[in-house]
């Protein structure tokens, strides 16, 4: 009623605010609810409707005597919500969890049993339908005995609702207790919470003004914002929301606005704005003021690098302050006089508004990685209700939300060039966007340098260009290597069909060439025995001719010691039945070199061939082989005393082929033959050899 505010106040009865002074209202009815006044709920007939912990009164005048009061209805019931719906029916919540719908005197239980939970908000909708928030159970949507159910599986972030708002344009706005506010909107919930910029995630009453703000009440004050600011965070487009703010600096008693029954909070047909509290009921004037409220101060405090302050008077000197509506900011600085004349700040009472055009940068050493500022906002409305958002410009990709924290701290800040700003805003939500800013330069260790870094990159990508090449020519040395071996077994291959061919091939002809003979002049005695010595010499020729081939061929053979042995045992064979005597002086420590197949299997040829020239030709009574071995050449000397040849050098072409031979196969393998001989003093055959990475070769 216009100019009549009713108030209940629970355990004292119901209380009537007539514009001058408040007074207790008694009746019957009201004695019959025992004083236990829940909620209360103006219906558009103008009629009053009392919820108590006894039951629902009905006064439809409430500017009449109360004693008017009609009889209570759902007795013995504990109401603590009421809503209205467009068809004139009063819609009733209980504690005990059950939903009555009262319409032309009747009564009508819509509960049905669906949940147990204490029903705290009602709120009809023009559809038809009704929003239903209980403590616990989550919210309702309930039209004709169909419901749908939503909790924090559909978005909400808890179970405990406080109190519910239809608007004007089909939203749903949903007050939790410590889940922040809820937002329904095209079947979609969305949630606002303190991370979101609101002042209390327990939301008790939702007002709205003439404006299209909301108005919550919480624990922590009353805090107003804008419905297209929600929604514009709802979208993403903003990353908070700054709300005006009121509380004890705005003569609140108390902060904690009542909930839990609905409705808690009135919009009077003035305007006026009724939120009840712990301590009595709460005004507000939702106009906008005249006068516009002062933006903080900004003040700069303190600087800290990996722990240590900066100098407070080297600091001043690279602080840039903005201005913003004639209303100056920038750093602080203790001191006993204050010339500027700015206000002090809250937490050092003797600061002074200093270096209004610092442009310089300040250098912090390399090698730092901690940074701190302190910083804080300079207001006489509501102080402690300042907010701040600073940005480290070259680190942060936008402003950092601080709310009240006064302190910003960046545990790494690489080397480069950077600028802190730090803005704030009051109680009523008007920001000092100019606010205060520090240039700094971090600077970078050598190796940090952009030359140091090139100088790197480039030996890097020269090291890489180097293994690459190096893996990639240590690839083609392998695959040459590879060549060589196969080029090298074809050549032993070769070799070795060469020496079947002429050897065993020679040798097998002649023994078929005598045997054929031999059975021709098998009535011959004579001639039959010379046949068969002859190819029983041939048989001989032809297993030696293959000892020598098994044995140039087989792994074990390949080494500097096995090839001594070798011709150690083909010398004393040879000379076994003639009436020459061998001598061998041949090492028994000789170096572990290896030796290829075709190496070994030449130096024994020459040394066979020198061998075999002596028992033929020398008529000699001793032939002495010798070998010498070193790190870096092998020499092998055949020497006897027999009757010794003229020895042209070189030879004649056509004439000594087998020493034509000797000379040819040495040459084959990088070495050296030299023969000297004296008619009637003998010949001395000396064969060097160079090992691989020596300088044998060529010597003798």
């Amino acid at each position: 009623a216009p100019g009549i505010i009713w108030a209940g106040k629970p355990s004292d009865g119901l209380y009537r605010w007539a514009g001058r002074n408040v007074s207790p209202l008694t009746s019957v009815g009201l004695s019959q609810l025992n004083a236990q006044i829940n909620a209360l709920l103006v219906a558009r007939d103008g009629s009053c409707w009392v919820a108590g912990a006894h039951g629902l009164l009905h006064f439809k005048d409430p500017k009449a005597a109360v004693e008017d009061a009609e009889l209570p209805v759902l007795t013995g019931f504990n109401v603590i919500s009421l809503g209205e719906d467009r068809q004139g029916g009063i819609w009733a919540g209980t504690r005990e969890g059950e939903l009555w719908r009262l319409r032309n005197g009747s009564r009508v239980a819509e509960t049905n049993r669906w949940q147990s939970h204490a029903i705290t908000a009602l709120a009809p909708t023009p559809d038809g339908s009704t929003w239903v928030g209980t403590e616990g159970g989550g919210l309702y949507r309930y039209k004709d005995g169909v419901r749908a159910h939503f909790d924090k599986n559909d978005g909400l972030l808890t179970d405990l609702i406080r109190t519910l708002y239809l608007d004007a344009q089909g939203t749903l706005w949903i007050g939790t207790a410590g889940g922040g506010l809820g937002r329904w909107h095209n079947g979609h919930i969305t949630t606002f919470t303190t991370r979101e910029g609101l002042l209390d995630d327990t939301i008790s009453q939702i007002l709205e003004d003439d404006t299209g703000r909301l108005w919550l009440g919480s624990n922590r004050g009353i805090a107003c914002v804008s419905k297209r600011d929600l929604e514009e965070l709802a979208a993403k487009r903003i990353p908070a929301v700054y709300p005006q703010v009121y509380g004890r600096a705005e003569g609140m008693l108390s902060e904690e606005c009542t909930g839990g029954f609905c409705p808690a909070g009135l919009k009077a047909k003035s305007g006026l704005l009724w939120f009840s509290t712990l301590k009595g009921v709460v005004v507000v004037d939702p106009r906008p003021k005249t006068g516009a409220t002062p933006i903080p101060l900004i003040a700069i405090e303190e600087m800290l690098v990996d722990g240590v302050a900066i100098d407070k008077q080297k600091l001043v000197g690279f602080i840039e302050v903005g201005e913003n509506a004639g209303q100056p900011s920038g750093v602080v600085e203790p001191g006993p006089a204050n010339p500027a004349g700015a206000p002090s700040a809250s937490r050092n009472p003797s600061t002074t508004v200093q270096n209004p055009n610092a442009t310089e940068s300040l250098t912090i050493a390399p090698g730092k990685r901690r940074f701190e500022f302190h910083y804080t906002g300079l207001s006489f409305n509501a102080p402690e209700r300042v907010r701040f958002r600073y940005w480290l410009e070259g680190l942060d990709p936008d402003w950092v939300e601080a709310g009240a924290q006064r302190t910003a701290f960046y545990s790494y800040v690489p080397p480069g060039n950077y600028r802190f700003r730090v803005a704030a805003c009051n109680s009523d939500g008007i920001w000092n966007d100019a606010g205060a800013s520090l240039a700094m330069t971090v600077l970078p260790h050598f190796w940090q340098a952009w030359w140091f870094l090139g100088l790197a990159g480039l030996g890097l990508m020269s090291l890489v260009a180097g293994t690459v090449r190096v893996v990639e020519k240590g690839k083609a040395q392998r695959r040459l290597n590879h060549l060589e071996q196969e080029r090298a077994l074809q050549r032993e291959r070769a070799r070795i069909a060469q020496d079947l061919h002429d050897d065993l091939g020679s040798s097998l002809a002649r023994i078929s060439l005598l045997s054929g003979l031999a059975k021709a002049d098998k009535d011959n005695p004579d001639q039959l025995e010379i046949h068969v010595n002859k190819i029983s010499q041939s048989a001989n020729e032809t297993v030696r001719a293959l000892e020598e081939i098994v044995w140039a061929v087989r792994p074990g053979s390949d080494s500097l010691q096995s090839l001594v042995e070798y011709i150690a045992h083909f010398a004393n064979e040879l000379f076994a039945d003639a009436s020459t005597r061998c001598r061998l002086d041949l090492p028994h420590d000789l170096p572990a070199r290896p030796l290829p197949p075709e190496v070994r299997h030449n130096i024994f040829l020459i040394v066979k061939e020198a061998l075999t020239n002596v028992l033929r030709h020398a008529s000699t009574s001793e032939v002495r082989v010798q070998a010498k071995a070193s790190v870096h050449s092998l020499e092998i000397m055949v020497q006897d005393d027999g009757k010794g040849f003229d020895a042209p050098a070189p030879p004649l072409r056509g004439k000594r082929q087998g020493l034509g031979n000797m000379r040819h196969r040495a040459e084959s393998i990088n070495g050296t033959l030299a023969v000297e001989s004296v008619p009637g003093k003998g010949t001395t055959v000396r064969l060097t050899v160079g090992f691989p990475g020596g300088t044998g070769a060529g010597q003798g």
